[in-house]
């Protein structure tokens, strides 16, 4: 399952290190802006497998007219970008990114916030030590609006399946940059915070700095703590004192070969140092193939367990072909759109009284749906780290654990479904009048047995509180993995 991080349209200029007065679009105009959105949405209600499953007609409706009055309203054409309605679709694998080259000379107009902060749930907290907030510190509102409502704002780059609202969470050490593009044009930032423990906020101006500086500035940011243990796609930690072993993972793209290899060699090293508790962090994996998800789950499970995946979708058919991608990212031709239409008609049948195309046989070949412990299975305690980072075959994992009674499930809400997410296949389209490229996958996929999506992802058996997370960071902490040490060790329940 190919994972697409729904990071908003502006995903692919995040790592634009110059941004400096606000220019005009290059090639486009608003209009051209608005049209775009627009074909988009008819586009994704014909394209999309199953537009409305979590909304209906006149509520999207409603909200997509809402966006487009507020995109018309707002004197800044920077800010306007964060009225994608890609978001109303609730689809955490939907991606809408615009040509660089387009918008680049926009982004040199930006204003930015001056510190690296970071979210905890609704909150905002400082991220960098040595600024003129402290860090730590909760900040209640910018330029008088709330924390809360400076997430929302943001929607476009925090959307996950269903109702989940725990998407601030993928916007790691980009959140001041998001938030700048609240206030494209703002020269200073009036911030109220309160320091923890004490009795009154605090309000403070900060001058806006330039793009060079924000960059800077942001690449300052404490959290996370654990990027030692996020140098490649597997990382191992072994703590002999606690007898725990940390295995982080941050994606499940890897090839069969090469994920056994990983995974195989940490627990014959966990089995050799008889070590007791293992912890899992896949806090920021995006995904990738289920049976990845099923290989590592292989390696604690204790008896066979379900592997199966249920595909369906409303549509086969590609359409608007003519602004079709191909993998190359030039136009998709005739005989390359057939040759994808055939290879969907091959393996999805249509029921008429469900209204959906269902996953035959073909789609599931080569996968083992009566899944055995691998031979070299953990057979001790397992504590597995979540977040709204989590998504697609990383969210599966998490369910694996969680239906199987295997382990305590410790973080935030996962960015995408429990019982199913789309996923499988995706079409890129270039939309017109921007050369924006929006990203479409093909399938719903419903894991082990699923009958209905309510929406929801994977909710942590465990959650830190405020405080504590403030306490342990202020420690230099990484909260979750300290957190799950002091359950282990028995300071925490």
């Amino acid at each position: 399952m190919k994972q697409i991080f729904a990071s908003g349209i502006l995903m692919s200029l995040l790592t634009t290190s110059a941004l400096a007065q606000v220019q005009p679009f290059t090639g486009f105009t608003r209009q051209d802006l608005k049209d775009d959105f627009k074909y988009a949405v008819e586009l994704l209600k014909q394209q999309h497998p199953n537009p409305y499953k979590f909304t209906d007609t006149v509520t999207f409706n409603r909200k997509m007219d809402s966006l487009m009055n507020r995109l018309d309203k707002d004197p800044s054409l920077v800010s306007a970008l964060r009225y994608s309605p890609v978001q109303l679709f609730n689809d955490v694998h939907l991606k809408l990114d615009y040509d660089e080259e387009r918008v680049v000379d926009v982004f040199y107009g930006i204003n930015h916030f001056p510190l690296a902060i970071t979210t905890f749930k609704d909150r905002i907290i400082v991220n960098a030590k040595g600024a003129t907030i402290p860090f730590g510190a909760e900040i209640l509102r910018i330029n008088k609006m709330p924390a809360a409502k400076l997430l929302s704002e943001i929607g476009y780059a925090t959307y996950s399946d269903g109702f989940i609202r725990t998407g601030p969470d993928r916007t790691a050490t980009s959140l001041s940059l998001f938030i700048s593009l609240v206030f494209p044009e703002a020269t200073s930032y009036e911030v109220v915070y309160q320091e923890p423990g004490a009795k009154s906020p605090t309000t403070i101006q900060l001058k806006a700095v330039d793009a060079k500086t924000g960059y800077h500035n942001r690449s300052l940011g404490e959290l996370p703590f654990n990027t030692f243990l996020k140098r490649a796609y597997v990382t191992k930690e072994y703590q002999d004192k606690e007898s725990t072993a940390i295995l982080t993972v941050l994606t499940f793209m890897l090839a069969e070969n090469a994920m056994y290899k990983e995974l195989n060699d940490f627990f014959a090293e966990v089995k050799k140092r008889k070590i007791s508790n293992v912890i899992i962090d896949i806090r920021s994996n995006g995904g990738g193939n289920p049976n990845m998800s099923a290989l590592l789950y292989s390696f604690v499970a204790l008896q066979p367990f379900d592997n199966v995946f249920n595909y369906r979708t409303k549509n086969i058919q590609l359409h608007n072909a003519e602004n079709l991608l191909n993998g190359y990212g030039t136009k998709m031709g005739e005989e390359e759109v057939k040759q994808t239409e055939n290879f969907l008609k091959q393996r999805f049948d249509y029921d008429s009284a469900a209204g959906f195309y269902y996953g035959n046989a073909r789609l599931t070949e080569g996968s083992i749906s009566n899944y055995p412990p691998d031979k070299n299975s953990f057979k001790g305690n397992v504590y597995v780290l979540i977040s709204g980072g989590t998504v697609s075959a990383a969210t599966y994992f998490a369910a694996l654990v969680k239906n199987n009674k295997r382990g305590m499930l410790i973080g935030t809400e996962t960015g995408s479904g429990e019982a199913s997410t789309t996923a499988a296949w995706f079409n890129t389209y270039m939309l017109p009048k921007t050369k924006s490229k929006l990203t479409v996958p093909m399938s719903e996929i419903y894991f082990m047995k699923a009958k209905e999506d309510k929406g929801r992802g994977c909710l942590p058996d465990k959650e830190l509180t405020f405080e504590a997370f403030q306490q342990y960071i202020h420690a230099g902490k990484d909260p979750e993995i300290q957190y799950t040490l002091d359950i282990i060790g028995g300071s925490k329940q």
